[in-house]
């Protein structure tokens, strides 16, 4: 799976430089939000979009990995609970061995 990732990885840096060395030299007017930026150069708005993107996808991931390490310590803890209980029954009396031992 890793090398999945390497490879998508590799492609989206060729296409942000391959977009960054067609794109040098311009300047664009960029609105974001309700905010305007004036004679801004396309390869900062490709750079800063890039980072922009990453960070969504690492903020995502984390939130993403918290919630299974918490489902996780979860059935753990529900495993660890089921066992004692199996243990707790393995440990009780037999009750046809007390009537034997009782009719004897």
């Amino acid at each position: 799976m890793w090398i999945v990732r390497g490879i998508i990885l590799l492609i989206g840096v060729v296409a942000l430089v391959w977009l960054g060395t067609k794109n040098a030299g311009y300047s664009v007017t960029f609105h974001l939000f309700n905010r305007t930026f004036y004679d801004v150069e396309l390869n900062l708005i490709i750079v800063i979009s890039f980072v922009a993107g990453m960070l969504t996808w690492a903020i995502g991931s984390w939130i993403r990995e918290a919630q299974l390490r918490f489902l996780l310590m979860r059935h753990k803890k529900s495993i660890r609970e089921l066992k004692d209980e199996i243990s707790d029954l393995r440990n009780l009396p037999l009750e046809e061995e007390e009537e034997i031992s009782q009719n004897l």
